[in-house]
């Protein structure tokens, strides 16, 4: 009996310590360190602007501390984003609050202004090109005031249209004097296919992209490769072009949608374009995870494996609230990748 009693005991403790069965599987927090996490270097960020029309510009720089000089990255946004840069918020508070210089070109005011999406992409390069050299004017122009640019440690984020405005920059940044890219993450490249499926809007070669950068381009599964037709778009499209960069310095990664927990994880074109307050799951643990690896790979040579290869790091996007891990990423070193 009195063994019974032990026994009975011990169920009782073990079903108090279980989790309910009604209670809600939640999301994986942010990581309290490392690439992606919450152990930020400043506190806040000083925004400043310039620049009109199609050319405005914004900078934020790393505050609380300040530091003198900091690595600069040029963050792209997409289609229809033609105020502010709520599109990008959230990656923006990021990066900047880790220590890197943020320079966010508005390259849109319209629809069709400066320029009607494929049909012609040349004059939204040119207001790109316009609002980076005004805000490192901006910057230079203040060295005791602002935080100073360090261009040899610069980076460039693209996403949807911004990401083929990317790739194009990248691949002139020499005739166009802009940084070298040391690091470029891609998100869902898509140039709207109205001219084409396989994203004419980039450029035809793209050998002018640095062989040593550290590059990753993300298509999600319910994004551009899942619409009719365009499933050779996005990644799929740009990543043959760079065959002169080596399998060690670049990845083709996909996310899938996960609906294991509350909320669900989807994988719609934009993963990671996060306006305030809207971040979740994948925009930690994978989006700025990635993006603060492949950045830190390329510069310090530190955190490679959490942002390049088909590694365990790189591949996990954590584990919802029950300890079940959520969807990982898909990771290829060639073209296509599909859902």
């Amino acid at each position: 009996m009195a063994r019974l009693a032990s026994l009975g005991a011990l169920l009782v403790v073990a079903l108090a310590a279980a989790p309910s069965a009604s209670a809600a599987v939640t999301q994986p927090p942010q990581p309290k360190s490392g690439p992606g996490g919450s152990d930020y270097s400043h506190r806040a960020w000083r925004e400043s602007s310039g620049g009109t029309g199609a050319n405005l510009w914004y900078a934020f720089e790393p505050v609380g501390p300040r530091p003198a000089k900091a690595p600069v990255a040029i963050v792209m946004h997409g289609y229809y984003e033609f105020a502010g840069y709520g599109q990008m918020y959230e990656l923006i508070r990021h990066t900047v609050r880790r220590g890197t210089i943020v320079i966010y070109p508005r390259w849109q005011t319209g629809v069709a202004t400066p320029c009607p999406g494929p049909i012609d992409i040349e004059p939204c390069v040119k207001s790109s090109v316009r609002a980076i050299r005004g805000a490192l004017a901006h910057l230079r122009a203040r060295p005791k005031r602002r935080v100073q640019p360090d261009l040899g440690r610069a980076s460039y984020f693209g996403f949807s249209f911004g990401g083929v405005l990317t790739a194009n920059l990248a691949n002139r940044y020499r005739r166009l004097h802009l940084p070298r890219p040391r690091a470029i993450w891609l998100e869902d490249p898509h140039d709207g296919g109205l001219t084409g499926f396989d994203e004419p809007a980039v450029d035809d070669s793209l050998r002018g992209i640095p062989r040593d950068v550290k590059l990753q381009c993300h298509s999600s599964a319910q994004g551009v490769i899942s619409e009719p037709n365009t499933a050779n778009g996005s990644c799929n499209a740009i990543f043959p072009k760079l065959a002169h960069v080596p399998r060690r310095n670049k990845d083709l990664v996909l996310t899938r949608p996960d609906a294991h927990g509350t909320p669900a994880l989807t994988a719609p074109h934009g993963v990671c374009a996060a306006r305030e307050g809207t971040a979740d799951a994948y925009d930690w643990n994978f989006c700025w995870k990635s993006w603060d690896a492949l950045r830190s790979c390329a510069f310090a040579g530190r955190w490679c494996s959490y942002g390049l290869g088909d590694t365990r790091r790189h591949r996990s996007n954590g584990r919802w609230s029950d300890g079940v891990p959520v969807a990982p990423l898909k990771i290829q070193e060639a073209a296509p990748i599909r859902p």
